[in-house]
């Protein structure tokens, strides 16, 4: 049951989405794979409903650099190139001599003064800088977080709220339950397995903290950079992210900065993707080198790609003109699933990403007629006021819990006659339960869409009008 590369550039090539094991073409054996797993969870959710596992939040870490000494105007030159600056901190940081700091991996030492306001350009989160430039604190979301207020712990997360955390970040929770059955080839334990892991990787990382934070948390650099950017759609009509790697030096910061960089990104796309959609990465490694992104990093990619957001992606990209690289990957591949494997591509020249994207969505960079420019605009005081409303974020809590219940009560009803199926040439089978349990997906839809203008701040696509109303992509 596991899908070909083969198969995948024939959709492209014929411009159809392949629909083989996709919601609303399951056959009968896999409508009752995903009722037995549905079974399994609701089970293991009643089981949790009462465990809380500790935080770690190792992407939460604060940058512990002392820059006090510093004016708040205090910048390197403003028409430097911003991509020549993280380079230039690479530099001085990692091959300084015994008084610099080797920042990251190495510990402290004492850094001059145009050390440290570089230290300062390339370190900095979103909200830092804001406040820099203001001369005060901006309050953009509430100081005061509180995960939820059925289980107010900050210390601790609720591994039953975890996982409606994220399966109701999708219109059907079906669509984000599903892409586990498909990555593992429609073993139902080993998904079910699947999906525990990411629900404990979500608590113990405090994932929802980082979806509050949005881009304030995230280092500013990265942002500037442009380093990932939603360009146009690919020939499927899914969106297209543009990721240049060349930009990426985790090296010059710490590196959980990148990990939370990386798990943000992920998580906006779960968000902009909210019908049964996916997304294209589009992966620029021409000029390639370890310092842009150490292999540890590329195997947190990869991780995240295969495990926390399985099939996320549409087809993965990668522009390579670096025999380095190539090296790097074949230590990587072996780890690979047959599912993601499947779904990489190299590309050599812009005529081999033709293949998947047409001429006038790929960027003039890379020889395409898109004449995008990366836009990244800062979060303003106001745009997450909603945050601020205690009481209406406790009526919307209140009202998606309850949504979550009728979800429960209906799947539990589907899912036993979903089991009793036995003609392995229905396709998509409808009981009159399934109807009840697709309008109680919907209502649980809108409860969370409602939710979140409370739980998680504003970002970039919102700002640049890419989002509608229902929470879904909308790019021209």
């Amino acid at each position: 049951m596991s899908i070909s590369q083969a198969s995948i550039i024939q959709d492209y090539a014929n411009r159809t989405p392949g629909t083989d094991g996709c919601p609303g073409h399951f056959t009968a054996g896999e409508q009752r794979k995903l009722g037995r797993l549905w079974t399994l969870l609701l089970k293991y959710l009643d089981e949790v409903k009462d465990k809380n596992v500790k935080v770690v939040g190792e992407y939460l870490q604060k940058i512990d650099h002392d820059w006090s000494t510093l004016k708040p105007d205090e910048s390197p030159n403003p028409n430097e190139d911003p991509e020549a600056l993280t380079k230039c901190a690479w530099e001085q940081f990692t091959k300084g001599d015994n008084s610099t700091r080797l920042m990251g991996f190495f510990g402290k030492k004492k850094l001059t003064r145009e050390q440290l306001i570089l230290d300062r350009y390339v370190n900095e989160t979103t909200q830092q800088f804001i406040d820099r430039a203001a001369r005060k604190h901006v309050q953009i979301v509430p100081d005061e977080y509180i995960p939820s207020f059925a289980h107010p712990d900050k210390e601790t997360r609720n591994l039953r709220d975890a996982f409606w955390e994220a399966v109701t970040i999708k219109v059907h929770p079906d669509i984000w339950v599903h892409r586990f059955l498909r990555s593992s080839g429609w073993d139902v334990d080993k998904a079910f397995a699947m999906i525990k892991g990411v629900i404990d990787w979500r608590a113990v990382e405090a994932v929802d903290v980082i979806n509050r934070n949005g881009e304030l948390g995230i280092g500013l650099d990265e942002l500037r950079l442009g380093l990932s950017q939603l360009v146009g759609r690919d020939r499927l009509g899914s969106p297209l992210m543009y990721v240049r790697v060349r930009r990426i030096m985790p090296r010059a910061n710490e590196g959980f900065v990148f990990k939370r960089y990386l798990v943000m990104l992920f998580e906006a796309m779960q968000i902009i993707t909210r019908k049964y959609g996916r997304v294209t990465m589009l992966y620029d490694f021409t000029g390639f080198t370890m310092d842009n992104t150490p292999l540890s990093m590329v195997q947190f990619m990869v991780l995240l790609g295969m495990k926390q957001y399985a099939e996320v992606s549409s087809v993965l990209i990668l522009m390579v003109d670096s025999w380095l690289f190539i090296n790097s990957w074949n230590l990587i591949r072996p780890f690979l699933d047959t599912n993601l494997s499947a779904r990489i591509v190299f590309a050599k020249t812009a005529e081999d990403v033709r293949q998947f994207v047409d001429d006038d969505q790929l960027p003039t960079e890379l020889g395409g007629k898109n004449s995008y420019k990366p836009n990244f605009v800062l979060p303003k005081e106001g745009e997450n006021k909603m945050m601020f409303d205690t009481e209406g974020r406790r009526a919307a809590e209140n009202e998606w819990r309850a949504r979550i219940s009728n979800f429960e009560t209906a799947t539990k009803l589907w899912s036993e006659q979903i089991m009793s199926i036995r003609d392995v040439d229905v396709v998509d089978p409808q009981f009159p339960c399934a109807a009840k349990r697709d309008d109680a997906a919907k209502l649980l839809g809108d409860a969370e869409l409602e939710l979140s203008k409370f739980t998680r701040s504003r970002n970039n696509f919102e700002r640049l009008g890419f989002v509608g109303s229902d929470g879904c992509l909308q790019m021209p």
